[in-house]
């Protein structure tokens, strides 16, 4: 009892001599994302914060000498001082900033040329579905990856007929104005599978409740820019389909509930989904 006695003791004298000026509270600074245009330019944002000390900042010079950056009170100023010559690639550069003892950083991102859209990470993505076949395409999983050669399959063995839908759970609420609908690729001949016909996206945060946001109807057969007669599987077809919302909508959750395939078993694949903000 004296062993427990003393040990008590001792939490009490730990806890009790922990005081609030220990830990001093040293407020809080947040600044958004800065984005500035492909052909250079500037951007301004407001730091919101609760200290009165002067901003300082600094741009992590690490392959980012196209960026300087000011600040004039709270007002900072983000500029390109090189227009980016990618068609392909957005550029970041890091910026460290310090106002009493508080330090923070944010992101400069320069887009590419023509780029209206960001993509969200998807390594946290997961999905399900109504409907998979098992050891034919990878499953769910591959609806987060590159390779179009790996694809969720709708379940054919015994048959499943339409509709089919799969459930995406991006584990936050973004801000998603686009999403990309990939379709099987098959590497031996270069086919793209235009299965699903008709598509619906649903998109909220609540997954019982969500609103009906877009679509799209590829319905075969199908006249190629070329104009060629395209009745089925061809390298032809686009190899995926961006569903633009009219708004941004916020989101945790999209279903996309495929109504008709081109063809009368039901089948159909889907190589990945991907999801975007536009900026």
């Amino acid at each position: 009892m004296k062993s427990l006695s003393y040990i008590f003791a001792l939490l009490l004298i730990v806890l009790y001599s922990c005081k609030e000026e220990d830990h001093p509270y040293v407020g809080y600074i947040v600044i958004d994302r800065a984005v500035v245009e492909a052909a250079g330019g500037s951007a301004t944002m407001t730091a919101q914060t609760d200290l009165s000390d002067p901003i300082q900042l600094e741009v992590d010079q690490f392959g980012a000498e196209w960026c300087s950056v000011s600040v004039n009170g709270k007002q900072i100023t983000v500029t390109a001082t090189e227009a980016n010559p990618s068609s392909e690639e957005f550029r970041t550069a890091t910026v460290n900033v310090r106002c009493g003892t508080r330090v923070t950083t944010f992101t400069v991102l320069q887009k590419h040329i023509g780029q209206e859209y960001l993509e969200f990470d998807w390594s946290k993505f997961s999905a399900t579905g109504s409907d998979v076949q098992a050891g034919d395409g990878g499953g769910y999983p591959s609806l987060f990856k590159e390779d179009r050669t790996n694809f969720w399959h709708s379940q054919y063995s015994p048959a499943t007929p339409n509709p089919h839908w799969l459930l995406i759970d991006m584990q936050k609420e973004l801000p998603v104005s686009m999403v990309r609908i990939a379709r099987r690729y098959y590497a031996a001949n270069g086919n793209n599978y235009p299965t699903v016909k008709t598509m619906e996206v649903y998109a909220g945060i609540n997954k019982d409740d969500l609103t009906l946001v877009g679509g799209f109807t590829f319905a075969l057969p199908w006249t190629a820019p070329d104009g060629t007669i395209v009745n089925g599987n061809s390298p032809k077809v686009p190899p995926y389909e961006d569903v633009i919302f009219n708004v941004p909508v916020t989101a945790r959750y999209v279903k996309l509930i495929i109504t008709e395939t081109n063809n009368t078993t039901g089948v159909c694949q889907v190589a990945y989904f991907k999801a975007f903000e536009k900026i």
